[in-house]
């Protein structure tokens, strides 16, 4: 009897270990971050900011990052006193009511497959050219079942794996820099001035006012929005009063750094109304510069880029099903766990979707498709402002108690609401183009949809209980 409870014991024991083994660290949790971040659209389409604001822009990712700190601030708060699968869903169900929680889980979800769909095929085109012969549409499939590969590894793997990612376009971010600023010094020949003379000498350091910062800012906001990936890891986290503060403080000190000295280092070799928002600014300061082979050497950092945010995105969208199925919002079937700590439920009907996404973007006009995907931008800004309206709430409801609060989310609560008013009125003005009010309209029919789900499913709980 003795032998036997003693064999159960160590059996329960390596249960807990092999638990353990599959959690994520402070290390990881900071690499899921920054791979949930930057991505290919800040290599690619951070020539748009720059057109609107000139060299000022590097003010717009400033505020940019003071916006997210205060997020992140909520989010830390919020994650460590109650670190759970769904992260923001919960905190919205159980703060906001059932019908906010549900709302917001859904559409997280939904944004989730439409952002990891458009970056699959925005990679197969960008593989054209290494792979000229090979169609998109096989390259973009390719590219999603790698995606789901690496997340069917398991945590411990995926962490790894999103770990390599992350430094090797980190890296090459802070690479770009350093030659930057030796061409700025004259160690590197360039085909024009550079310096203080492009910088200013184009319009000054604000060519088109407070205007054209106010237009970049919806564009460097959606740059940083992917700090939701960091909360939907809590649950996952070693030790989240630790591993969680510390991952995201280090997080936003290197995310503001690379964006802002990479942006500066930009406007600094190329002057600012030159620059194509048809093709990549960091490749045409490399062509400036001279630097051989320098559409290639960024195409894979792109790539690199692309596949960094798709496993983070993918992640936390099955971690978000995993938190709907917990609430009976979704199929029990997606609760389902492997060995290896995976949920293949979620896996599964996540893969599904993403597969459909593809299958859409052949079948679907293109201006239709772009509407669908730009949906989703819609969904994160109101992810975002549920975040803070939560905490706002979060807080009344601990005034009194001993609770973690992070220091990220400092002059709360007036610099919540401050940044909940900014965030309000970059989603009005986004309203004023055209194909970003179309995106909107999208993003409502999505809405109703979800709302008439919620109603069906209530109802089918309540008469089953």
């Amino acid at each position: 009897m003795k032998k036997q409870q003693h064999s159960s014991s160590n059996k329960i024991n390596k249960d807990i270990i092999h638990k353990e083994d599959n959690k994520l660290s402070a290390k990881n949790l900071l690499w899921i971050g920054l791979g949930g971040i930057i991505g290919s659209s800040f290599f690619l389409a951070s020539g748009l900011p720059i057109s609107y604001a000139g060299p000022g822009v590097i003010f717009s990712y400033l505020l940019g990052g003071l916006i997210t700190i205060q997020i992140a601030g909520a989010l830390t708060s919020l994650s460590v006193n109650h670190p759970v699968s769904g992260s923001f869903k919960v905190y919205a169900e159980e703060i906001l009511g059932p019908y906010m929680g549900f709302y917001v889980g859904w559409t997280f979800w939904i944004a989730a497959v439409l952002s990891i769909g458009a970056e699959t095929i925005a990679m197969a085109i960008f593989s054209k050219l290494w792979f000229p012969n090979i169609p998109v549409w096989l390259l973009s499939i390719t590219y999603s079942v790698i995606v789901i590969a690496i997340n069917a590894f398991g945590l411990k793997n995926f962490g790894k794996i999103e770990t390599i990612m992350s430094f090797i376009k980190s890296a090459a971010l802070v690479v770009f820099i350093l030659i930057g600023v030796a061409a700025i010094f004259g160690i590197f020949n360039t085909n024009n001035s550079v310096g203080l003379t492009t910088l200013l000498g184009h319009g000054g350091l604000f060519p088109n006012g407070l205007g054209g910062l106010s237009q970049s800012m919806l564009i460097v906001i959606f740059s940083y929005a992917g700090i939701g990936v960091v909360a939907m890891a809590s649950s996952e986290v070693k030790d989240p009063k630790h591993d969680i503060p510390k991952a995201m403080i280090i997080l936003l000190i290197v995310l503001i750094f690379l964006y802002v000295a990479s942006i500066l280092t930009v406007v600094s070799i190329i002057p600012w109304n030159t620059i194509s928002t048809e093709k990549s600014p960091f490749i045409a300061v490399l062509e400036v510069i001279n630097i051989p082979f320098a559409a290639s050497i960024m195409n894979a950092v792109v790539l690199v880029a692309s596949f960094s945010v798709m496993t983070g995105s993918y992640f936390s969208a099955i971690m978000m099903l995993v938190s709907l199925g917990n609430s009976h919002e979704a199929p029990a079937f997606v609760k389902k766990q492997g060995k290896n700590g995976v949920f293949y439920g979620s896996l599964i009907v996540t893969a599904v979707g993403l597969i459909a996404i593809n299958i859409a973007s052949y079948i679907l006009p293109e201006k239709i498709y772009d509407y669908l995907i730009s949906a989703s931008a819609y969904f994160s800004f109101f992810s975002l402002g549920t975040i803070l309206i939560c905490f706002l709430k979060w807080r009344k409801t601990v005034a009194n108690r001993e609770v973690y609060k992070s220091p990220l989310a400092f002059g709360a609560p007036w610099s919540t609401i401050i940044t909940l008013v900014i965030i309000f009125i970059l989603f009005v003005f986004s309203l004023s183009i055209i194909d970003q009010r179309m995106g909107f309209y999208f993003a409502l029919g999505i809405s109703a949809i979800v709302s008439i789900a919620y109603f069906i499913v209530n109802r089918k709980l309540k008469n089953t209980t």
